[in-house]
């Protein structure tokens, strides 16, 4: 499972306590899953749009990521509460993914865009996973008229209309429960120094400046290790990304490939990460000075810091806030080769640096666990809400501009601005 699946499955385990919730998702297959990952919620996995709509049809409340409305538009329908789960800036990343190609790039943010609209004009609740996306969000519902006189009555906190969840991370500690990076990659000695890239390889991520970071570090330190976890989605609908290719390219190019730097040749479960990560000395991650990466909240990180892991990261996001202000790793400018050479030199050689951020991602840590971050949805579940019936923004009339400022200034404001009112009637 990548991020998405994951936290649905994260979510409906930790609502599962209360309530009865089912995940349903057209890919996967479940039975590869042990009980432990989905506790008391149910799984459908690989079924099709029939069983979503029997499923769907009995339910209270659906929550909803990304375009299912495009492909399942009978659950906008449904006379059910809507909860659509925002955590995922994606229409910043087509423009990444289609770089090369202007005419997929328009299309699709075209179509995502008006998908994105529907989602949010019929949700009865949103979350997203930090106040800086929900500033985000709270702009584009600002944008659709959603945040009328109505929707403000309702709430002027805007907290019944969005809320924030963020990822989550275990409440247990991290125990290793089968091999790690270092059966998958023999290679890799008990003694090596191993940087770990914690999921997949994306278009809008940096790997080739890490990668070039790691090329200064071995000839100083010859036995340093850089590990991809992932190199593409396990969901089958989505390609191997270019960055993939352009990362293993430059590795072999470099003469590192296998050598300095290792791409797992299979998705690593969900259930096995912690078995790389706790085998790992330093975490990393990196991507570019673009808006997706202010407003987007990287899972890796959690994984990370559950983990204590030292973490280097490019800066920019709201998790290289986080890392800077406890001292739980290194924050690097954007392609920075020889900052990123200078970070990783340092955590290999200062061992009270490296406790010292242990320390700072296992403060930060606390924060994160599911069973806090699911409150506010857990919340709307006991006490499901409607929101005020949208309407799209529309101009005001001459005769309710002149009732406005009637009630603002009586008849002296009226015959004040009534040039103002004239010229308008005469457009």
């Amino acid at each position: 499972m990548a991020g998405p699946a994951i936290r649905a499955l994260e979510l409906a385990k930790q609502l599962a306590s209360e309530f009865d919730v089912t995940v349903f998702s057209p890919q996967g297959n479940a039975s590869e899953l042990s009980p432990s990952v989905y506790g008391e919620a149910k799984v459908q996995t690989g079924k099709n749009k029939s069983v979503l709509a029997e499923l769907a049809g009995r339910a209270e409340i659906i929550v909803v990521q990304a375009n299912v409305l495009k492909t399942y538009p009978f659950i906008g329908r449904l006379d059910t509460f809507l909860v659509v789960d925002l955590y995922d800036p994606y229409l910043f990343m087509i423009h990444i993914q289609y770089e090369k190609d202007n005419k997929t790039a328009s299309s699709s943010y075209r179509m995502m865009h008006q998908v994105l609209e529907k989602h949010m004009v019929r949700a009865d609740f949103s979350i997203c996973a930090s106040e800086r996306q929900r500033d985000y969000w709270i702009g584009r519902y600002c944008a659709l008229g959603r945040v009328d006189t109505r929707m403000y009555r309702f709430d002027s906190s805007l907290r019944k209309l969005i809320d924030v969840v963020p990822f989550g991370l275990p409440d247990s500690a991290p125990v290793k429960n089968g091999p790690g990076l270092r059966a998958l990659l023999p290679s890799i000695q008990e003694n090596d120094p191993v940087l770990i890239w914690g999921g997949g390889i994306w278009d809008w991520f940096d790997p080739l400046t890490v990668i070039n970071a790691v090329n200064e570090v071995q000839k100083q330190v010859p036995n340093v290790r850089l590990v991809f976890m992932g190199t593409r989605s396990p969901n089958p609908q989505v390609a191997e990304m270019r960055m993939a290719t352009g990362a293993r390219t430059l590795a072999e190019s470099l003469g590192l490939l296998d050598k300095n730097v290792f791409f797992a040749d299979r998705w690593i479960p969900y259930e096995e990460r912690v078995n790389f990560l706790l085998e790992a000395d330093i975490a990393v991650s990196a991507h570019f000075d673009l808006p997706e990466t202010r407003y987007s909240f990287r899972t890796r990180i959690l994984d990370y810091l559950w983990c204590h892991l030292p973490i280097i990261t490019t800066g920019g996001d709201s998790f290289a806030d986080l890392i800077a202000r406890d001292h739980a790793g290194i924050t690097v400018p954007y392609g920075d080769v020889t900052a990123w050479k200078t970070a990783i030199l340092s955590l290999l050689s200062d061992s009270d640096l490296k406790k010292q951020c242990r320390l700072g991602a296992a403060k930060i840590a606390k924060d994160f666990t599911w069973q806090t971050a699911v409150e506010p949805l857990r919340a709307y579940c006991r006490n499901p809400h409607s929101l005020p019936v949208y309407s799209p923004v529309k101009m005001p009339s001459i005769l309710e501009r002149a009732q406005a400022v009637y009630s603002r200034g009586g008849k002296e404001m009226i015959i004040k601005r009534s040039g103002e009112v004239l010229k308008d009637m005469l457009k």
